[in-house]
Protein backbone atom coordinates (compact mmCIF):
# COMPACT_ATOMS: atom_id res chain seq x y z
CA UNK A 1 0.00 0.00 0.00
CA UNK A 2 1.12 3.26 -0.93
CA UNK A 3 -0.62 5.92 1.47
CA UNK A 4 -1.24 5.44 5.30
CA UNK A 5 -4.22 6.87 4.75
CA UNK A 6 -6.93 6.65 1.62
CA UNK A 7 -9.78 8.62 2.73
CA UNK A 8 -10.14 11.76 4.75
CA UNK A 9 -13.39 12.27 6.78
CA UNK A 10 -14.86 15.95 8.87
CA UNK A 11 -17.78 17.26 9.31
CA UNK A 12 -19.56 20.06 7.87
CA UNK A 13 -19.32 23.42 10.09
CA UNK A 14 -20.55 23.58 13.35
CA UNK A 15 -21.45 20.31 13.61
CA UNK A 16 -23.65 18.57 16.25
CA UNK A 17 -22.22 16.17 19.10
CA UNK A 18 -24.18 13.09 16.93
CA UNK A 19 -22.54 14.11 14.14
CA UNK A 20 -19.28 14.51 15.38
CA UNK A 21 -19.52 10.61 17.30
CA UNK A 22 -20.78 9.73 14.27
CA UNK A 23 -17.51 10.73 12.15
CA UNK A 24 -15.28 9.39 14.78
CA UNK A 25 -17.23 6.29 14.55
CA UNK A 26 -17.01 5.83 10.84
CA UNK A 27 -13.57 6.55 10.75
CA UNK A 28 -12.70 3.76 13.05
CA UNK A 29 -14.59 1.11 11.00
CA UNK A 30 -13.24 2.21 7.84
CA UNK A 31 -9.47 1.41 7.38
CA UNK A 32 -7.14 3.97 6.08
CA UNK A 33 -9.18 6.47 6.55
CA UNK A 34 -8.49 9.64 9.13
CA UNK A 35 -10.57 11.91 10.75
CA UNK A 36 -10.30 15.85 10.69
CA UNK A 37 -11.91 18.15 12.92
CA UNK A 38 -13.17 21.15 10.40
CA UNK A 39 -13.62 23.88 12.52
CA UNK A 40 -13.64 27.09 10.25
CA UNK A 41 -11.88 25.37 7.46
CA UNK A 42 -12.58 26.10 4.01
CA UNK A 43 -13.10 23.44 1.71
CA UNK A 44 -9.79 24.96 -0.03
CA UNK A 45 -8.19 23.90 3.67
CA UNK A 46 -9.51 20.52 3.91
CA UNK A 47 -7.94 19.61 0.18
CA UNK A 48 -4.63 21.05 1.81
CA UNK A 49 -4.99 18.54 4.81
CA UNK A 50 -5.83 15.61 2.14
CA UNK A 51 -2.65 16.72 0.24
CA UNK A 52 -0.36 16.69 3.54
CA UNK A 53 -1.73 13.29 4.20
CA UNK A 54 -2.04 12.02 0.95
CA UNK A 55 -5.38 10.78 0.75
CA UNK A 56 -7.29 9.97 -2.55
CA UNK A 57 -10.37 10.75 -1.04
CA UNK A 58 -12.38 13.00 1.69
CA UNK A 59 -15.89 12.86 2.95
CA UNK A 60 -17.62 15.51 4.57
CA UNK A 61 -20.69 14.58 6.73
CA UNK A 62 -23.49 17.28 6.60
CA UNK A 63 -26.56 17.58 8.94
CA UNK A 64 -29.97 18.40 9.01
CA UNK A 65 -31.57 18.87 12.34
CA UNK A 66 -28.60 17.79 14.25
CA UNK A 67 -28.48 14.37 12.85
CA UNK A 68 -26.20 13.40 9.50
CA UNK A 69 -28.20 13.57 6.53
CA UNK A 70 -25.66 13.01 3.59
CA UNK A 71 -22.16 12.69 2.66
CA UNK A 72 -20.68 14.64 -0.12
CA UNK A 73 -17.43 12.38 -1.30
CA UNK A 74 -14.39 14.40 -3.28
CA UNK A 75 -11.82 13.34 -5.03
CA UNK A 76 -8.38 14.83 -4.57
CA UNK A 77 -6.60 16.31 -7.27
CA UNK A 78 -2.73 17.13 -7.04
CA UNK A 79 -1.84 18.05 -10.85
CA UNK A 80 -1.73 21.66 -10.48
CA UNK A 81 0.16 23.59 -8.32
CA UNK A 82 -2.94 23.76 -5.30
CA UNK A 83 -4.76 20.40 -4.54
CA UNK A 84 -8.28 20.70 -5.51
CA UNK A 85 -11.15 18.47 -4.38
CA UNK A 86 -13.50 17.45 -6.85
CA UNK A 87 -17.39 16.33 -5.83
CA UNK A 88 -18.13 13.31 -7.26
CA UNK A 89 -20.77 11.54 -5.15
CA UNK A 90 -23.12 12.04 -2.33
CA UNK A 91 -24.61 9.43 -0.56
CA UNK A 92 -28.17 10.65 0.93
CA UNK A 93 -28.84 9.12 4.72
CA UNK A 94 -32.06 8.12 5.63
CA UNK A 95 -31.03 7.80 9.13
CA UNK A 96 -27.68 6.12 11.17
CA UNK A 97 -27.26 4.20 14.12
CA UNK A 98 -23.70 4.92 16.23
CA UNK A 99 -22.29 1.87 17.14
CA UNK A 100 -23.10 3.33 20.75
CA UNK A 101 -26.79 3.03 20.43
CA UNK A 102 -26.61 -0.67 19.08
CA UNK A 103 -25.94 -2.97 22.07
CA UNK A 104 -24.69 -5.82 20.16
CA UNK A 105 -21.72 -3.55 18.48
CA UNK A 106 -18.57 -4.43 19.21
CA UNK A 107 -15.37 -2.13 18.73
CA UNK A 108 -13.22 -2.67 15.48
CA UNK A 109 -9.68 -2.08 16.30
CA UNK A 110 -7.35 -0.75 13.90
CA UNK A 111 -8.32 -2.61 10.39
CA UNK A 112 -6.37 -2.76 7.93
CA UNK A 113 -8.09 -4.71 5.17
CA UNK A 114 -11.57 -4.40 3.32
CA UNK A 115 -14.13 -6.74 1.74
CA UNK A 116 -17.75 -5.09 0.12
CA UNK A 117 -20.25 -7.83 0.34
CA UNK A 118 -23.21 -6.65 -2.02
CA UNK A 119 -24.64 -10.11 -2.84
CA UNK A 120 -28.13 -8.57 -1.63
CA UNK A 121 -27.83 -5.59 -3.78
CA UNK A 122 -31.11 -5.18 -6.30
CA UNK A 123 -31.38 -1.99 -7.42
CA UNK A 124 -28.76 0.52 -9.00
CA UNK A 125 -28.42 2.97 -5.97
CA UNK A 126 -26.95 -0.30 -4.02
CA UNK A 127 -24.44 -1.47 -6.61
CA UNK A 128 -23.83 2.27 -6.84
CA UNK A 129 -22.41 2.73 -3.50
CA UNK A 130 -20.52 -1.15 -4.10
CA UNK A 131 -18.61 0.36 -6.85
CA UNK A 132 -17.53 3.88 -4.92
CA UNK A 133 -16.72 1.41 -1.98
CA UNK A 134 -14.58 -0.59 -4.43
CA UNK A 135 -12.96 2.35 -6.24
CA UNK A 136 -11.82 3.82 -2.66
CA UNK A 137 -10.65 0.42 -1.21
CA UNK A 138 -9.44 -1.13 -4.39
CA UNK A 139 -5.67 -1.36 -3.06
CA UNK A 140 -6.43 -2.93 0.26
CA UNK A 141 -9.80 -5.58 -0.72
CA UNK A 142 -9.19 -9.13 0.83
CA UNK A 143 -11.02 -12.57 1.07
CA UNK A 144 -10.60 -12.71 4.91
CA UNK A 145 -10.63 -8.96 6.09
CA UNK A 146 -10.47 -7.33 8.81
CA UNK A 147 -13.57 -5.35 8.24
CA UNK A 148 -16.30 -6.54 5.75
CA UNK A 149 -18.91 -4.25 4.81
CA UNK A 150 -22.50 -5.57 4.28
CA UNK A 151 -25.03 -3.80 1.78
CA UNK A 152 -28.61 -4.99 2.44
CA UNK A 153 -31.08 -3.95 0.44
CA UNK A 154 -34.71 -3.61 2.13
CA UNK A 155 -36.78 -0.04 0.47
CA UNK A 156 -33.41 1.41 1.36
CA UNK A 157 -30.05 0.42 1.31
CA UNK A 158 -28.41 -0.51 4.63
CA UNK A 159 -24.75 -0.22 5.19
CA UNK A 160 -23.44 -3.00 7.99
CA UNK A 161 -19.76 -3.25 9.22
CA UNK A 162 -19.00 -6.67 10.27
CA UNK A 163 -15.95 -7.68 12.14
CA UNK A 164 -13.95 -11.11 11.63
CA UNK A 165 -16.45 -12.87 13.78
CA UNK A 166 -19.23 -11.42 11.66
CA UNK A 167 -20.37 -8.66 14.66
CA UNK A 168 -21.77 -5.40 13.90
CA UNK A 169 -18.47 -3.15 14.83
CA UNK A 170 -19.44 0.40 13.42
CA UNK A 171 -22.01 2.59 12.55
CA UNK A 172 -25.01 1.01 10.68
CA UNK A 173 -25.76 3.66 7.93
CA UNK A 174 -29.64 3.72 6.59
CA UNK A 175 -29.36 4.99 2.80
CA UNK A 176 -31.75 6.78 0.90
CA UNK A 177 -29.97 7.70 -2.51
CA UNK A 178 -26.23 7.62 -4.01
CA UNK A 179 -26.03 10.43 -6.37
CA UNK A 180 -23.21 10.84 -9.00
CA UNK A 181 -21.66 14.60 -9.73
CA UNK A 182 -20.65 14.93 -13.23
Amino acid sequence: MKNKYLLLITTSHKPSPRTRSFVKDLANTLPSSLRVTRGKKTLVEIGLEAYRFKTRYVFIVNEKRGNPSSIRVYGADYLGKMPRLKHTHTIILGGVKLTRENPESTRAYNPETININYDRCETDKCYKLADLLASIYHEILSDKPDIEIELIEKNYVFFKPLNRLGKICGPILKIKDVKTIV
